[in-house]
């Protein structure tokens, strides 16, 4: 760490109803090897034990109303802290609290209730941006809180149809490969550090993203404002993702039949439509709309028809309250040094945004055929060194036949898909008759123009057959 830099950190957690995560969270806060200068609390009205765990732990806890978003939270955390003087200023360092003679720069390190970041991560993150004076925000790798080896997160952005894009592969597993220092278009608000007077400087987070996307939006503004945005892969956080999962009720004003998708989608084309250079406000409303339209269809054949309206709802919401987009284009022209287009190498290409949709489109249909990873283990060879040379237990054939039938055990395993295949091919079995050319007299005679097909298909009654195929 540079020596000419001194740092007073404030670590601000945000909880609403996450008793379920929060005492691992407030332990790995106090687990950390660089421990933050001082910790203050919000609850947005939690309705379970989130207030009197914190207080247990002597973090003292703001109460907001329940419907409060998370950036009202952070504003109120940061209204509720002075800011620190060089004459009582303590700064924490490995070495201990020392008495500091001159002002150190103030950070925010901004936590969420089901977040729980590992030891190095704030040294790791204070270690990034000491050498780097241009930086305003720095963030963590963000990994799974179940599955501890998925990379969820390493740095975010948007594409230009509103999808969040973190450039991840399907459930990829952490091997270190993220651990650099990257610039980003925006890092998580779980784990986020931001410098305190940019924090001001530039609002906060905007009050019309009560909750998901403002990360994203505070990032773009970051780097408009001539910053920089950073992500330390060496420093890690565990994330549940509880308000994404739909593990926890959103309440937020905004949250319309409170429903995370509806809330997601609106904040995304909000952000397109408020960050972006006016010129190209009218391509990417029409890409928004498209977007919209080809996800419903797709919730739609998947028969999840909640979701299909969501999409095509959170883009109607804009349009009947644009009101806060025109706020909100205003105040960003006040804090603009650089062009919107800035952020333009962040942005992923189409070609990538098709690939990725391909991979997961694959994915999701070869998913129920592939070996659950409890069994892989069961397949999986011993190995010498597992064992031993000698051990009469190391027996090839053994593991052989478990690999072969691997497959079939993990189709059993899926009863929906066991019997949907028995049904086919017992109904392929009883049609067999019918397969081939059709011929007979019940076959009906092709209309000879356009007109007439349709006037047939609107016809009430059709006296045709299925024919055979003699």
């Amino acid at each position: 760490m540079a020596e000419n830099r001194e740092f007073f950190v404030t670590a601000i957690v945000v909880s609403h109803d996450g008793a379920t995560w929060l005492a691992e969270t407030v332990a790995a806060i106090s687990a950390q090897h660089r421990l933050p200068n001082q910790i203050i609390a919000v609850d947005n009205g939690s309705t379970d034990l989130s207030v009197r765990l914190l207080k247990n732990a002597g973090i003292p806890v703001i109460e907001q109303d329940r419907q409060k978003g998370f950036g009202a939270a952070v504003a109120a955390a940061v209204n509720a802290t002075p800011k620190i003087s060089s004459d009582t200023s303590n700064v924490t360092s490995n070495q201990g609290t020392v008495q500091n003679k001159s002002k150190p720069e103030e950070w925010l390190w901004i936590l969420h209730d089901d977040s729980a970041p590992r030891r190095e991560a704030l040294e790791n993150l204070l270690t990034a941006v000491a050498d780097r004076p241009q930086v305003a925000i720095a963030g963590p790798k963000i990994l799974g809180w179940h599955d501890r080896k998925h990379v969820l997160e390493a740095g975010v952005s948007i594409a230009e149809n509103g999808t969040r894009w973190t450039g991840m592969e399907v459930r990829e597993h952490d091997q270190g490969q993220h651990d650099d220092v990257k610039e980003v278009l925006a890092v998580s608000t779980a784990g986020m550090l931001i410098k305190r007077d940019v924090f001001e400087q530039l609002g906060g987070f905007d009050p019309s993203l009560e909750l998901f996307r403002d990360d994203v939006d505070l990032g773009w503004r970051a780097h408009v404002a001539g910053y920089s945005v950073i992500r330390v892969g060496s420093a890690a956080v565990y994330h549940a993702e509880a308000a994404t999962n739909e593990r926890r009720s959103i309440d937020v004003k905004d949250a319309l039949l409170h429903r995370p998708l509806l809330l997601d989608r609106r904040n995304a084309a909000f952000v397109m439509l408020a960050n972006s250079s006016w010129w190209l406000l009218p391509w990417i409303f029409l890409q928004l709309i498209t977007a919209a339209i080809g996800r419903s269809i797709v919730y739609l054949l998947a028969k999840l028809p909640g979701y299909a309206g969501d999409e095509i709802a959170a883009v109607g919401l804009l349009l009947f309250k644009p009101q806060d987009l025109i706020n909100s284009r205003r105040q960003r022209r006040s804090q603009k040094l650089l062009s919107p287009r800035i952020i333009k190498p962040f942005i992923p290409k189409r070609g990538i945004l098709i690939r990725a949709t391909i991979v997961r489109s694959i994915n999701a249909i070869t998913k129920p055929f592939r070996i659950p990873e409890y069994l892989q283990e069961r397949i999986k060879p011993r190995d010498y060194a597992d064992i031993g040379v000698m051990d009469e237990s190391f027996d090839e054939i053994e593991f052989v036949p478990r690999a072969r039938f691997a497959r079939l055990r993990a189709l059993s395993n899926r009863p929906l898909l066991f019997g949907l295949l028995i049904t086919f091919v017992i109904n392929l079995f009883y049609a067999r008759n019918r397969i081939g050319n059709l011929s007979g007299g019940a076959l009906p005679v092709a209309p000879e123009s356009a007109r007439e097909l349709f006037g047939k298909f609107l016809e009430p009654w059709h006296i045709v057959g299925l024919g055979t195929s003699s």
